[in-house]
């Protein structure tokens, strides 16, 4: 999990250049002439909408790493379908049937990956996991994020000052209208003040915190096997 984590704190140290470079943009519009472009407001609420997206890009990467580094884990001491508690044996199948589903699929197909999947689980060989198997796709808040925990078998204890991770949808939200054009990264970024991002940064943070300690243990003490 170290990747993930080293990957994390870089993240959060470029975030917080960003809120100080934007902070002190604000300082210098109170007493330089608004004729300069970089201080016009418009520009400036963009660079708000900018941080949202880095937040956002936190959360996402974070989760997907952290997952990711499972998976490897799993394949690299060479753990097999037996091994592994019945959450990832779930995840496992749907990945592996759902890369023959679709409404014109041929039996034959179906037949022959269920073989597969039979003969993989008989001959005892390694799991091999990847991104396709997860459920991340740009939506993710902490609503998500738990289900993907409990998915995984992955147990964790929030921090209070995250709320929850409540803060996370509008997060989220925001990304997705932004990435879809819905609206204007200027109508956006209007929406919120200095004091309302800081807080959004700090909620964040503190719930990805928790959620990667969670990882953290359950990678480094095997809880992904089926006898722990």
């Amino acid at each position: 999990m170290q990747e993930t984590i080293d990957m994390f704190n870089d993240r959060v140290e470029e975030i917080k250049l960003y809120y100080s470079a934007l902070e002190k943009l604000y300082d210098f519009k109170e007493i330089e002439e608004e004729n300069q472009d970089f201080l016009k407001d418009d520009f400036l609420k963009i660079l708000k909408s900018n941080a949202l997206l880095m937040v956002y890009n936190l959360v996402e990467s974070t989760i997907m790493g952290g997952i990711l580094e499972i998976y490897e884990n799993l394949h690299q001491k060479g753990m097999t379908y037996k091994m592994v508690r019945k959450e990832i044996q779930e995840i496992w199948f749907s990945y592996k049937f759902n890369q023959v589903y679709a409404k014109n699929a041929h039996f034959n197909s179906y037949k022959g990956k269920a073989m597969e999947i039979i003969n993989f689980i008989l001959e005892e060989t390694p799991l091999e996991l990847d991104r396709k198997a997860t459920d991340i796709s740009g939506n993710l808040d902490a609503d998500k994020i738990r289900q993907i925990c409990q998915e995984h078998g992955i147990v964790y204890n929030l921090d209070k000052d995250s709320r929850g991770g409540i803060i996370l949808k509008d997060v989220k939200d925001k990304r997705n209208n932004l990435a879809h054009g819905t609206i204007s990264f200027v109508e956006c970024g209007r929406d919120y003040s200095m004091d309302d991002l800081d807080k959004i940064k700090r909620e964040t943070i503190s719930f990805l915190n928790s959620i990667l300690e969670g990882m953290q243990n359950y990678y480094d003490n095997e809880l992904y096997l089926s006898s722990r």
